[in-house]
């Protein structure tokens, strides 16, 4: 019963022997990603501006009994990004999987205290991370004919979560990326989806002050989320069971908003 259970779910996913590359994968909702992904039999490309939480990652999935390596990237460094990504071909034979995780936070702060610098840094970290990534792992998967890219962006993106207005621009830029790349690359059988995540219980959400006792009481489930919930939906999103979706935008959220 097990050995056939197993067999469907492997099956259902098509995730064997896949290559996948999780940007911001040293933590959070990438790291807990980049676990599943491994679990489900594909080879994890572990990459992180802290080489030290990739590489724990790394060994954490291996010690599971998955497939994967680690690379430091600052996914506003082309240069690391180029580097990330042709190790993980070199690795795993091509990259077929990508998900745009890493991300940054502004701390609070409203349009009136925002200094310009604040908004390029994030724009570029969030925004213009995630456009080079995906532009250089294209044409791995144009060759392939066969692609899946997820953008991890937010609700704050949607209107739903007050933060921080370079925030919420640099995700919504996500989201109107994505939909434009379904588009394009819908001939070459590359799906682009998108996660927006509600309030998730990871460390760049802990914000000084913040009370998540008041904010889970609008929600039906009464409670954060869990890295684990969002990764769930990026799998999903990013497996063959997913082949006919593309250009979408999922909120896991726990009913914060419908």
């Amino acid at each position: 019963m097990i050995e056939s259970v197993q067999k469907a779910m492997f099956d259902y996913f098509k995730l064997e022997g896949q290559a996948a590359i999780v940007s911001g994968s040293g933590n959070g909702i990438g790291r807990a990603t980049a676990i599943m992904l491994a679990d489900l039999g594909a080879h994890v490309m572990v990459c992180d501006i802290e080489e030290d939480s990739a590489h724990q990652v790394k060994q954490e999935i291996i010690n599971r009994g998955g497939s994967a390596i680690y690379n430091r990237c600052d996914v506003t460094s082309l240069a690391d990004i180029k580097d990330t990504i042709a190790k993980t071909a070199a690795a795993f034979g091509g990259v077929d999987i990508l998900v745009n995780n890493a991300a940054s936070f502004g701390g609070g702060k409203t349009f009136d205290k925002m200094t310009y610098t604040e908004w390029d840094r994030l724009i570029r970290i969030n925004l213009t991370g995630s456009y080079m990534f995906t532009n250089e792992v294209l044409p791995y998967m144009i060759q392939k004919m066969h692609g899946k890219i997820c953008m991890v962006s937010s609700g704050a993106a949607l209107g739903y979560d007050f933060s921080d207005p370079h925030y919420a621009a640099s995700k919504a830029g996500m989201i109107g990326l994505a939909k434009e790349l379904s588009q394009e690359l819908a001939r070459y059988r590359i799906n682009v989806n998108v996660l927006g995540t509600g309030l998730t219980d990871t460390r760049m959400a802990h914000l000084p002050g913040r009370s998540w006792e008041d904010e889970t009481k609008g929600l039906l489930w009464h409670r954060v989320g869990t890295p684990e919930d969002q990764a769930s939906a990026i799998v999903f999103l990013v497996s063959e069971a997913a082949e006919y979706i593309t250009g979408q935008v999922l909120c896991p959220n726990g009913g914060a908003w419908l």
